[in-house]
């Protein structure tokens, strides 16, 4: 089985607790809308949707065999019409159950995840726990390095890195205080480029939207 992973599924994995399963608490609050901005990158790479001006437009409406992709596309298809990103990220941060249900089971078939049932007062409700130690070992690692400023990294590793960091996983990926200021300080300086500055400004964006409604 291959078992290479795109951009979003890594970034999922990373939010799973290693040791008691489960999301991290801390990533709870933001996971949708990272989830969300790695998924169009995605689909901006296969060539099906493109951004400019921070307005997503559909150029390939072709039905996906690949579930998730298919999900956020079917919605895009029904809008009809082009829409901010800050937009669709809020609109999909609002499915966020269903969204973490999709990963979920997309990633117990690749037996990257596996799920058991639990309860709280006799609620049932799945709880997650990794299966591929290694894989998700790997993926921790390759944020590391591109995040302590290791040469030679992919434009996929820099964009992942950047989505750990805003999905408030660093802390998991480096423990010490030290390193990860260090980290932050050089997820800072990485050069920008059009797609990652279009998705950090509508996280941003829609992040701020959250706070003011809740607030």
């Amino acid at each position: 089985m291959d078992r290479s992973l795109k951009l979003s599924e890594k970034l999922f994995c990373l939010a799973v607790n290693p040791k008691k399963g489960g999301i991290f608490l801390n990533a709870s609050s933001t996971l949708a809308m990272t989830l969300t901005a790695s998924v169009f990158v995605e689909l901006i790479k296969k060539g099906l949707v493109s951004v400019e001006n921070k307005v997503a437009h559909l150029e390939n409406p072709s039905f996906q065999n690949d579930e998730i992709h298919e999900f956020f596309l079917q919605k895009i298809r029904l809008r009809g019409k082009d829409r901010k990103l800050r937009n669709w990220i809020s609109y999909f941060n609002m499915r966020n159950r269903k969204i973490q249900k999709l990963f979920i089971r997309d990633l117990v078939r690749q037996n990257v995840l596996r799920t058991e049932e639990h309860r709280i007062l006799f609620i049932p409700y799945e709880k997650v726990f990794l299966m591929d130690r290694d894989l998700v070992d790997g993926i921790r690692k390759q944020v590391e390095n591109t995040a302590m400023g290791k040469p030679d990294q992919t434009d996929e590793s820099t964009i992942l890195a950047i989505m750990v960091w805003r999905t408030n996983l660093l802390s998991q990926i480096f423990p010490d205080r030290t390193r990860r200021k260090e980290a932050i300080s050089n997820l800072k300086k990485l050069p920008e480029t059009e797609i990652s500055k279009a998705m950090l400004d509508a996280i941003d964006i829609a992040n701020a939207a959250v706070y003011a409604a809740i607030s």
